[in-house]
């Protein structure tokens, strides 16, 4: 017997896409699965093809919010109602390849998490010729120092063991639910990388995270701003970081990268250049590179 797969999906306004992805779900050939649907208080007729969905086939649960609680709460409430052993994350508008779940299972093996490579495809579900490899750094993650400067391991794309949500949860708006989510899993066993497209994921003007975050996707609108939500990012990864030596690091991280005198300054240069290589790994700088970003600490945060 495979263990229990809960996909979560959140929807909001999904009507335009929600179909085709709905399908690709239920096509899955992995035997053994469960699908939560929870809608964030749709004014379009989202609840009404999710209800007809639910109708023709048991595997799928729906639950509709009263209120919008934007995409970040309506995940944590449907992986709260989730049972199933492992966890896969939906977008509303994507398409999934039938084998999807069953090759990130075969992925998994010891490690908490796993992820694959995705392909972009437009609006109207024509393919854009692009990977998500081709536009942002995919590895696999085997620190939580890891996540310092930033990661990239998609919730769209990505499988979990239930394990990791001890410290996932509850989420935060200062970071994305995958994330906190990726964190979480480095604090366990660590991610896997599969790469191969396992996702088709669609491009269009409403995307609540589309793949190059450069865009008019930004969270914060000034450098103060932005500084202050990373001394945040930084205050969480050490409020939950369980292991002892990488807690006290990012508790040193969360110190320093608030202060502002020469001390904190020089303090921030020397804890970067010490763990470099594992806290840039993202990055996918140089040697060289890695030797010299440190340094740029002295006069700014990131």
């Amino acid at each position: 017997m495979k263990p229990l797969i809960s996909i979560v999906m959140a929807s909001y306004n999904g009507e335009k896409y929600l179909r085709p992805q709905l399908d690709s779900l239920l096509a899955q050939d992995y035997p053994s699965l469960e699908i939560v649907c929870v809608d964030d208080a749709s004014t379009d007729d989202t609840w009404a093809l999710l209800e007809a969905y639910q109708a023709k086939d048991p595997r799928i649960k729906i639950i509709q919010q009263s209120a919008n609680q934007g995409y970040i709460a309506t995940f944590e409430k449907g992986i709260h109602a989730a049972t199933g052993d492992l966890i896969a994350l939906s977008d509303q508008d994507d398409i999934w390849i039938s084998s999807k779940i069953s090759k990130l299972f075969d992925a998994l093996g010891q490690a908490s998490l796993v992820y694959s490579d995705s392909e972009l495809i437009n609006a109207q579900g024509e393919k854009m010729g692009q990977k998500m490899s081709q536009i942002k750094k995919q590895i696999a993650y085997n620190s939580p120092l890891m996540y310092t400067f930033g990661a990239w391991a998609p919730g769209h794309s990505m499988l979990f063991k239930r394990e990791i949500l001890t410290t996932a949860l509850p989420f935060s708006n200062w970071v994305t639910h995958d994330y906190l989510l990726g964190f979480a899993a480095t604090c366990h066993q660590g991610i896997n990388y599969l790469p191969i497209s396992l996702v088709l994921y669609r491009q269009h003007e409403t995307n609540a995270i589309g793949a190059d975050l450069t865009k008019s996707k930004k969270n914060y609108q000034s450098r103060q701003e932005r500084n202050h939500r990373i001394c945040e990012r930084l205050k969480i990864l050490a409020k939950r970081c369980p292991s002892s030596n990488e807690k006290t690091i990012f508790q040193r991280l969360h110190q320093h990268f608030s202060g502002a005198s020469l001390l904190d300054r020089i303090e921030r240069v020397v804890l970067v250049f010490q763990h470099r290589n594992t806290m840039l790994a993202y990055k996918g700088k140089s040697t060289f590179g890695n030797f010299v970003y440190p340094f740029k600490l002295l006069f700014g945060i990131y």
